[in-house]
């Protein structure tokens, strides 16, 4: 596999959007206890980052929720609209062009 980066999201994240992805990676990543490097291993041939022809690194990154036990604080709740606020302003955000 020549990927280089992977990054791990929740169902909430739309791997699509890239804005979502790099908000889940600014708000969920911490660089230590997130983060795994793999040295010497396998990449194209054509990718001339690598210090050495053939072989590189790779990252992979966890931009999930954290569960119990993965981090000493509590971890933030999702804030979401109810129904009845998300009728009410979703015509002024199309109005201001949001």
């Amino acid at each position: 596999m020549y990927t280089k980066f992977i990054v791990v999201v929740d169902e909430d994240v739309d791997i699509r959007d890239w804005r979502e992805v790099i908000w889940a990676i600014t708000t969920r990543v911490d660089p230590v206890r997130d983060t795994m490097m793999v040295e010497n291993t396998p990449i194209d041939y054509l990718d001339f980052a690598s210090p050495v022809s053939g072989l590189g690194s790779k990252m992979g990154l966890d931009a999930t929720s954290k569960w119990p036990g993965e981090t000493a604080r509590e971890w933030g709740r999702p804030l979401t609209m109810s129904p009845e606020v998300l009728a009410r302003v979703a015509p002024i955000w199309d109005e201001l062009g949001l």
